[in-house]
């Protein structure tokens, strides 16, 4: 008992990243997850395009999975506002029955509708954005029965106003009647390209998520050049804010599937929304097995929202390892008393092994890493012993002592695990499946 106390005390005490504060309107309390219009259909949509895609991602288990808000990007407006009221106006070719009716469907699917906007004068593809009209354009979301709001920042070049109309936009919606995740798509606002390390004077405190790199594409360096941002700025995350890896690429068709993988293990690691972007209307299996692994989204919902860390790269920059404290709901602990706590405070935590290379290599994870990192205290003796599972191959591998080896770990592949101390002299801790 007396080593759960103290494993818990210092658990809190190092893995608490600088404090920052998040936004606080009870939202996003673990990252978003949905699908997003942009990578497949651009501005070439409509309200009965995206009533399929409600349908899909139910009848897919994509919902199921977790994926709950269905969000339409750019070129939903008209090209104007109304010229008495201010207000904007949606595309009537495209949405016949109005947005309010496309809202309306979303929701009776059991999903969550969300819409986009531009901090600018005008949004990415030159339709109306809301400069100015930010508390405006929130009232009318809300009366649309909007659940989440990406804001992007085109056509605004002045620092100073971009920052000013973001966190504008942040006050206009708490003041709604609706609850609404405020999603800060503002790369070219909050990178600050001399200064990795600190990048961020105001997001946490007014956005649910923010972007934290340039746009991705399907490409494999794109994954990793988001990736390598991602390790400099990973303790901002925290219930209520997440860093935004961006949509993800699975399913595009420029990657392989070792690629998928690997992109979707990391973004679940860091604690990314998790916004796919693939045409679901030609899913393989292969892609939704990968964007509904329950395993691997359990880590990415774990409740002690934390993200993952980059605890060990190879010198070469052959290989990483990344490291996340989770808090799984289907852990117990068993003691040698009768008192059996439902939930573990103890040491355990997802780690992904990343092959950065073009061939199959082996690496190693050092067990050391994670305490020599703060992630978790020290066993109180020497030698001890873990347990490990394969999120991917849904597989409890057993128990390994200081370290484990993954073999054959395929080019721009990853493995995937879960790590669980076991102190043998006075209590063992297992997985519940």
């Amino acid at each position: 008992m007396l080593f759960m106390i103290l494993s818990l005390l210092l658990l809190l005490l190092f893995i608490n990243p600088p404090i920052i504060s998040s936004l606080n309107n009870g939202l996003a309390l673990t990252p978003p997850m949905g699908w997003s219009t942009w990578n497949v259909f651009r501005c070439d949509y409509t309200e009965v395009d995206m009533m399929e895609m409600a349908d899909i991602l139910v009848a897919s288990g994509m919902l199921s999975a977790g994926y709950k808000y269905l969000n339409i990007d750019d070129c939903w407006e008209a090209s104007y506002r109304d010229p008495i009221s201010g207000m904007l106006k949606y595309n009537e070719t495209k949405f016949p029955r109005g947005i309010l009716a496309l809202s309306d469907y979303i929701h009776s699917k059991g999903l969550l509708f969300g819409i986009y906007s531009s901090s600018g004068e005008w949004t990415c593809q030159k339709y109306p954005g809301s400069w100015q009209h930010e508390f405006l354009d929130a009232a009318l979301f809300s009366s649309w029965n909007v659940d989440f709001l990406k804001l992007d920042c085109c056509y605004q070049d002045n620092v100073t106003d971009r920052a000013t109309a973001f966190t504008r936009w942040s006050k206009a919606l708490l003041v709604q009647n609706r609850s609404i995740v405020y999603s800060c798509d503002s790369d070219e606002l909050i990178l600050n390209e001399n200064n990795l390390e600190f990048p961020f004077q105001w997001a946490p405190e007014y956005c649910n998520m923010a972007r934290i790199s340039w746009d991705i594409y399907d490409a494999w360096e794109s994954t990793l050049s988001i990736s390598d941002r991602a390790a400099n700025v990973y303790y901002a995350s925290r219930p209520g804010y997440w860093n935004d890896l961006d949509i993800l690429t699975v399913g595009l068709g420029k990657q392989t599937m070792e690629e998928y993988t690997s992109q979707f293990s990391l973004w679940a690691i860091m604690s990314s929304p998790l916004i796919a972007g693939n045409d679901l209307r030609i899913m393989t299996q292969e892609i939704a097995n990968i964007l509904t692994n329950k395993e691997v989204i359990a880590v990415n919902q774990d409740r002690l929202g934390r993200s993952g860390n980059m605890i060990r790269r190879a010198l070469d920059g052959s290989y990483e390892v990344w490291a996340k404290p989770i808090y799984y709901e289907h852990m117990s602990q068993v003691y040698d008393t009768t008192t059996t706590p439902r939930f573990s405070p103890l040491p355990f935590h997802a780690v992904v092994l990343l092959n950065r290379l073009n061939i199959t290599a082996n690496i190693t994870l050092e067990f050391d890493d994670l305490f020599d990192h703060h992630l978790c205290p020290h066993p109180p003796t020497p030698i001890w012993t873990v347990s490990i599972r394969d999120l991917w191959l849904h597989q409890d591998l057993g128990e390994f002592v200081e370290i484990w080896k993954a073999i054959n770990v395929p080019a721009h592949g990853i493995r995937m695990i879960t790590v669980l101390l076991r102190n043998a002299t006075n209590s063992h801790y297992y997985y519940e499946s």
